[in-house]
């Protein structure tokens, strides 16, 4: 897996569908912040298929993301493709109180 943090979002059925590639630590901070002015649309998909651990650090820019994305834009958020660790982790941390874990 390749270690630098990446985003692909595209524009699928009327929703926002966000992909995070590799870890998601500090390294994520500037294009975790720029994402919630990429959202067009007011249902966002994450998909973290191809994301890696996510650290502390890692937590604390998704939750300010997706509180961004839920206050700014009026956006449902839905998670899809989460390994058992960061759904424990996100389900531990309040990640899903801000969006739903789509199985």
């Amino acid at each position: 897996m390749d270690n630098s943090f990446k985003i692909s979002v595209s524009n699928i059925n009327n929703s926002d569908y966000i992909e995070l590639h590799s870890n998601i630590d500090a390294s994520a901070e500037k294009q975790l912040q720029k994402l919630p002015y990429m959202v067009k649309n007011k249902v966002v998909r994450f998909d973290f298929s191809k994301a890696g651990r996510i650290n502390s650090m890692g937590i604390a820019l998704l939750l300010r993301c997706f509180r961004q994305i839920r206050e700014e834009k009026d956006a449902e958020i839905f998670l899809k493709d989460l390994n058992t660790t960061n759904a424990m982790l996100f389900k531990m941390t309040g990640v899903f109180l801000l969006a739903s874990h789509e199985k």
